[in-house]
């Protein structure tokens, strides 16, 4: 996704009241007739910066691989999502992965977000990340390989299993066969057999998550055959449930695998910040 076109792409359809930035981000800033921002230079590239006017007590933020794009209806509620967390006092920061698919990132993207971000701009020890389908790769693992450092999740109808999606190798997923290639690729697996016997998915890494007080908030779709809740999100929930850990399950009846989040995303925002620290 080309984050700025995306962006300039919000403007026109965001009614939301203005939001100016709070210091110290002394970066170059973008400004907006609905929002304004920051652009961070964060090693080879940069990370943008929602700031609220009035940080929340302890500085809370939340991490996503994207700013989503408002004039795309299967993502648009996402990007009020963003923006009613900025309003909660939350900063909201987006950085992409240097690699996709939730593959080891050689760049660090979001190492050197972390740091920068709670280093240099004092922002909390704990954050929270929010994605949506494949972005549920990335995030499961970074939080995984971070134990102290994520407060919670928000998995938007995500990928916990690439056997799943983009496989389609547990028997419910339909699968995509090119991401499934490029997976192997990314990953440097020698063979799909390889792949298969992988240990490192977020469903492998659920137990870890919940030692870790990692609080997950889960959208399914109930007719969602892209991403099956089955294959995914419940054998997450099945290792929460038997270690005490805290999952939360929104289902939506009606959906498939899009549109991703809620109308109203009250329920998510309440979650996230109900289990900042």
């Amino acid at each position: 996704m080309n984050l700025r076109l995306s962006l300039h792409a919000a403007l026109t359809l965001l009614l939301f009241v203005a939001l100016r930035a709070a210091e110290p981000f002394p970066h170059e800033q973008i400004d907006y007739p609905a929002f304004a921002l920051r652009s961070v230079p964060i090693g080879h590239g940069n990370a943008f910066v929602l700031c609220p006017e009035k940080p929340a007590a302890g500085k809370p933020w939340v991490l996503a691989p994207s700013f989503y794009d408002v004039r795309n209806p299967a993502v648009a509620n996402m990007t009020r999502t963003q923006l009613a967390l900025v309003r909660r006092g939350f900063h909201v920061v987006c950085a992409s992965p240097s690699v996709v698919l939730g593959a080891p990132d050689p760049q660090g993207v979001w190492d050197s977000v972390y740091r920068e971000m709670t280093g240099k701009y004092g922002l909390s020890q704990h954050v929270a990340l929010m994605g949506v389908s494949r972005e549920g790769l990335p995030m499961a693992r970074w939080a995984a390989a971070n134990p102290g450092k994520v407060s919670c999740l928000y998995l938007d109808k995500a990928v916990c299993d690439f056997k799943s999606w983009p496989g389609g190798k547990l028997g419910l997923g339909q699968g995509s066969p090119k991401d499934w290639q490029s997976l192997l690729e990314v990953y440097r697996f020698a063979s799909e057999a390889e792949a298969l016997a992988f240990t490192q998915n977020p469903v492998d890494l659920a137990p870890k998550l919940a030692a870790d007080n990692v609080a997950i908030i889960y959208l399914t779709g109930a007719k969602d055959d892209v991403v099956p809740y089955a294959e995914n999100g419940a054998r997450m929930k099945a290792h929460y449930d038997k270690l005490g850990g805290t999952f939360t399950l929104i289902r939506r009846e009606a959906e498939g695998h899009h549109p991703h989040g809620l109308d109203d995303p009250t329920p998510v925002v309440d979650f996230i910040a109900s289990h900042s620290r």
